[in-house]
């Protein structure tokens, strides 16, 4: 892929629990013994469920919440730190979701937990701009393939809002779009990488990028 190439093939992997704060610190930490330092921030943490109101518990909407929005929380204050100490700016990216912007039915704790998320990074766009720091957030939308999500109850309990089987999805999704298209992994890693790109965004930051085929209710104006 494309953006294997400009991003070399270097890595290593760090445990990192985005509901423990100690966790957090400890992967910046190993990030920058490995390479020195931190560019690039890729926020991607991810949980789904799906219930009418009357439906979801309380521990449904924590879980929600402390996945979404405390932990890119975390995620991002940690990265603040980090990259202002560096002094060279930097870029974070929130994978957000349509449902940042458009409401999901029988998704109330989801996408309340995506609008937090994604109100967090305009925020932060706003403290960390005048270091040379962007925050932008790339909403997706049904992203199935090779996700571990849609291969739960997820996507039954997806199908069963919309009034479909679940071998529906696929061509339902596809058909709401303007492009009517499906969107796929590798449409969203474009994405972050025009966002992580001190190139070609040198001057964004507080912006959205839909990659969801075109949904009207989610544009952002």
């Amino acid at each position: 892929m494309a953006a294997a190439g400009e991003l070399g093939d270097d890595a290593v992997a760090v445990h990192a629990d985005v509901l423990d704060e100690q966790t957090v610190i400890d992967a910046y930490k190993a990030a920058s013994l490995a390479f020195g330092g931190v560019d690039t921030v890729v926020s991607n943490a991810g949980i789904a469920s799906s219930a009418p109101l009357e439906d979801t518990t309380l521990e449904v909407w924590d879980r929600n919440n402390d996945i979404l929005a405390r932990g890119y929380f975390l995620v991002a204050r940690e990265a603040s730190r980090v990259l202002r100490r560096q002094g060279t700016g930097g870029s974070i990216v929130f994978i957000g979701s349509k449902n940042a912007l458009a409401p999901g039915k029988n998704a109330a704790a989801y996408s309340a937990a995506k609008a937090a998320s994604l109100h967090l990074a305009r925020c932060i766009a706003e403290e960390l701009g005048p270091e040379g720091i962007r925050v932008n957030t790339v909403n997706p939308d049904a992203v199935l393939e090779g996700s571990r999500i849609w291969g739960s109850k997820w996507r039954e309990e997806r199908a069963r809002a919309y009034g479909i089987a679940p071998d529906e999805l696929e061509a339902h999704y596809r058909a709401r779009t303007t492009l009517n298209v499906n969107v796929l992994p590798t449409d969203i890693a474009e994405a972050v990488l025009f966002f992580a790109s001190p190139r070609r965004a040198a001057k964004s930051t507080g912006n959205i990028v839909n990659v969801d085929g075109g949904i009207a209710l989610a544009y952002p104006r």
